[in-house]
Order: C-alpha cells, then structure tokens, then sequence
C-alpha cells in the first residue's frame, strides 16, 4: 500500500519539483521550488569555481560545471557539493581552489598559473603574432622597395625610339615560329 501511495504521489508531483540541483537524478520530491544552486553571490562563485577546476572524471577534459551538465559524470556532481559546502561555511574562493591543487595536484587547474615554463604558453602565441607581422612587414617593404630602384619612364627621344624598334625586330626574327 506505501509503495502505491508514493507512486501514485511521484504522478501527481508538478514539474517545478524537479531537482535543479548538481546531482540531476531526476525527480526529487524534496527539491527546493524555484531556486538553482548557481543562483546569489554564493551560485556565482561556485559557478566561477566550477568554472577554473578541470573534472578528473577521465573520460573528458572540461570544466568541473560543464562536465556535470554534458558527461554525467559521479565526479563534477560531488565536486560540486564540496565547493557549495565550503563556500557556505564561508571559505574563500582562493582556499577553496587550493584545497583542489593540495589534493589533486596542479593538473587541476584549467589555466595554468603564471610561473616558470607555463610562462611559454602565455607570451609565445603574442610572440608570434609579432613575429608573423614584422615578416609580412619585411616582405612587402621590399617589394616595394624593388619598385622604387626602377627608373621612372619618360619620353622617348627619336634616337632611342630607333633603337628599341631594331632591337624588337632582331628579337622577332630570332623567334620565329617553331614549326
């Protein structure tokens, strides 16, 4: 009979029970109604945090939020609660992220901290971004500077005009056709 009674009442339940929470396991009667884990000062830093912290699920390599909402996976739901948990017993999102890096190494971390070799990864695509344009600079000032060694055309005198009609003529008879 309890068991008929609690199906009969998980029907009837309205749509607005549905969990909104991180774990997502579908209906929860016991669901806060209207309200959603990302939302006030506290949803926004976790969803930030959620943001900088890479799931360590193993079967992808998103962001804690992202993982939770797209793979499913049991990580980024318990990760998750952890940070609610801390943020709500009033930790900073600064401790919180370096409970993560204690526990699970810097490989945590979505951005790389600005220090040592990462430092590479942050200038060298600026690098050769400046480099690509000072080349293309390079080569199209000298392109243009070939242009300029030319000499300007002028006027033909007679003389040269004479020349440069002989000099036409011995070219066409030297060419003749090939066949």
């Amino acid at each position: 009979m309890a068991i008929g009674a609690y199906l009969a009442l998980g029907r009837a339940a309205p749509l607005h029970a549905q969990s909104t929470g991180p774990v997502h396991r579908g209906y929860d009667p016991n669901a806060v109604i209207g309200g959603h884990v990302h939302e006030g000062e506290l949803g926004k830093l976790a969803l930030m945090l959620e943001g900088n912290l890479k799931c360590n699920c193993g079967t992808c390599s998103l962001d804690t939020h992202s993982c939770q909402f797209q793979m499913q996976c049991g990580v980024s739901p318990v990760w998750s609660e952890r940070i609610r948990r801390s943020l709500e017993a009033g930790q900073s999102p600064e401790a919180i992220e370096a409970s993560f890096v204690a526990d699970f190494g810097r490989t945590v971390l979505m951005t790389p901290p600005p220090e040592g070799f990462n430092l590479v990864g942050y200038f060298l695509p600026a690098f050769a971004i400046v480099t690509a344009g000072m080349l293309i600079g390079l080569v199209v000032r000298r392109g243009a500077g070939y242009r300029r060694g030319l000499a300007p055309v002028t006027e033909l005198d007679d003389e040269d005009a004479e020349r440069l009609r002989t000099a036409m003529r011995k070219l066409d008879e030297a060419e003749g056709p090939d066949w």
